[in-house]
């Protein structure tokens, strides 16, 4: 009978855990949509079929449910990462398990870490510590098989982070791209992640890829300090420019108006002189990353001689961006907050972009200077990198943005393995 009643009382537990784990994955599928600000607790509630009351026996607030939400997708990745170095000691395979686990498409949706400014400090805190561990036995990874010979070395936090980015935008992607996002193409995402991060995508024995082109130069603009027209233009791009730069490090949510304003000397009076609300500074500030994008993938066209060095400029150009000051805003959560018509456009721009990628590896397949592989998701992958830049990149780090570049045009065009 005691047996009987163990189980009995082990029940109730059991589908409070369930539940609770319902939660926290509809919680990182609404993260992922809407940006940890446009969380409604509420409705993510009554997806999983809790009562309002019900709901604040697992969560105190929105703010607890974005932290859960977070744990567990940097705790899945911790049992990923010690899945994948029990399965095997061959860092290569590792790799290739890890990734695939952590885009598996039939597991509960992980949230995207790019809002963790949103939470209070010690819950943001708790989180970095977190995923610096999970970096670091990446990190490890890399440079035991460098010591073993089986990889090339590396900046091998570069590396590591680099890969992190490339998951994260397998999980985001296809809504911006217009894809369908299912178990095929997750295979997919998982299998270019893993061959671009070994075997890179250049035929080319391997050579310092060095790319002259500077994103610095390319944006310049003459300005006129006596037209005042060109004076307000100047104001509202160091503000969108501002704003960029914070929302990529910290998230749309986790940066204010005031902290913008801050950045530029500005109050948020004058932000509101120029600016509808944040929301319309966000759209603008995706306006001119479009733009920015745009510029660069032109260039890249217009300036490589073989689809090798049309994918490696356009590549090499995005980082210099991300890590400098340009710093176009990346996308990232929060798309199904945008304005309908805004979003379709940026959708559209997204998938031009993509097509163009696409058409730069097929060329070098054609021409001999990319390697056969999947040109659709391998291009697609690649933004990650630069996409998760300020996310991870410190203010303060030792390399310039052009050093960044090289070091992670090294990795995708040639690949850690040894060839």
């Amino acid at each position: 009978m005691a047996g009987n009643g163990d189980q009995g009382s082990g029940k109730p537990a059991r589908k409070r855990a369930a539940k609770r784990d319902l939660l926290f994955a509809e919680a990182a599928r609404e993260i992922n949509a809407m940006g940890a600000g446009g969380v409604v607790i509420n409705d993510v509630a009554e997806r999983v079929g809790l009562s309002r009351n019900a709901l604040y026996y697992y969560v105190a607030d929105r703010a607890d449910l974005v932290f859960g939400a977070y744990q567990r997708a940097c705790e899945a990745t911790t049992d990923d990462l010690a899945a994948a170095a029990e399965a095997s000691e061959d860092p290569r395979e590792r790799l290739a398990r890890f990734v695939a686990a952590q885009l598996a498409y039939e597991r509960p949706p992980q949230a995207v870490l790019s809002d963790v400014d949103f939470l209070p400090p010690a819950r943001r805190s708790v989180i970095a510590e977190l995923q610096a561990r999970n970096v670091a036995i990446l990190r490890d990874w890399l440079d035991a098989g460098a010591a073993a010979g089986v990889l090339r070395p590396c900046n091998s936090e570069i590396a590591a982070q680099a890969l992190i980015g490339m998951i994260s935008w397998g999980r985001l992607s296809a809504g911006w791209m217009g894809y369908r996002d299912g178990r095929a193409a997750r295979r997919r995402i998982a299998h270019a992640i893993v061959d671009l991060m070994l075997n890179g995508f250049s035929t080319a024995p391997r050579e310092t890829p060095l790319c002259a082109l500077d994103i610095e130069a390319l944006t310049a603009r003459s300005f006129n300090a006596f037209d005042r027209r060109q004076t307000n233009e100047i104001k509202i791009a160091q503000l969108i420019a501002a704003a960029s730069r914070l929302f990529n490090q910290r998230g749309i949510d986790g940066a204010s108006l005031d902290d913008i304003g801050a950045e530029v000397g500005a109050t948020k009076g004058a932000i509101y002189h120029y600016f509808d609300d944040k929301a319309d500074l966000v759209t603008r500030c995706y306006r001119r990353a479009f733009e920015l994008y745009d510029l660069i993938m032109d260039t890249a066209v217009a300036q490589g001689r073989d689809g090798f060095e049309r994918a490696l400029i356009a590549l090499h150009l995005n980082v210099q961006a991300q890590a400098g000051p340009a710093s176009p805003l990346m996308l990232q959560p929060g798309r199904l907050a945008l304005a309908p018509d805004d979003r379709a456009a940026f959708e559209r721009a997204g998938q031009r972009l993509r097509m163009t990628s696409n058409r730069s590896l097929r060329q070098g397949i054609a021409d001999g200077s990319v390697r056969p592989c999947d040109c659709v998701f391998v291009g697609e992958v690649s933004a990650g990198i630069f996409l998760w830049l300020p996310k991870w990149l410190p203010a303060d780090y030792r390399l310039s943005p052009r050093q960044i570049a090289e070091e992670i045009c090294d990795v995708a065009a040639y690949g850690l393995a040894v060839r």
